[in-house]
């Protein structure tokens, strides 16, 4: 098994140890810089203190990620079972899909589509997440190579 998983390599090394890291990454500015994490999720000239409710969402995102990178090792590095490795990865891309739409609603069309003003939070949220989408799904139709495992 590539890294001690049922994935081939590279979706072993994005997945089961790249991802976690970086969603550790998140929980960490989300907890430990939480106005910078509120103002830097869209481009914005004028940054204001977040407001109360604002720091809560970004301690819960926070909180989110920390599970993530921990149910993404479970069904990745832990798992034998490939059926389980396959549905996660469908979920998530499900949800990678969620990440990048709620980004679209919260800024617009205009700064959506603006790649230029996006900042290094904005290239996480929309640019990292459809590079994820695009590798989940090229996992799950197998041009990476074949799961190992148990059916």
């Amino acid at each position: 098994m590539a890294l001690g998983t049922v994935l081939p390599f590279w979706p072993a090394l994005l997945f089961t140890y790249l991802e976690p890291i970086s969603l550790i990454m998140g929980w960490n500015a989300a907890w430990n810089s939480p106005d910078t994490f509120v103002q830097r999720q869209v481009p914005t000239s004028t940054l204001v203190p977040p407001s109360a409710g604002a720091l809560c969402l970004s301690y819960t995102t926070g909180n989110i990620f920390i599970l993530l990178a921990g149910i993404a090792i479970l069904c990745t590095a832990i798992t034998r079972e490939n059926r389980v490795a396959r549905v996660y990865l469908f979920i998530i891309a499900c949800g990678d899909l969620g990440h990048i739409y709620s980004s679209y609603k919260a800024m617009g069309p205009e700064a959506f589509w603006n790649f230029n003003d996006y900042n290094e939070m904005m290239w996480g949220n929309i640019g990292v997440s459809a590079f994820l989408h695009v590798n989940r799904g090229l996992t799950l139709i197998g041009a990476f190579g074949r799961f190992r495992g148990r059916n």
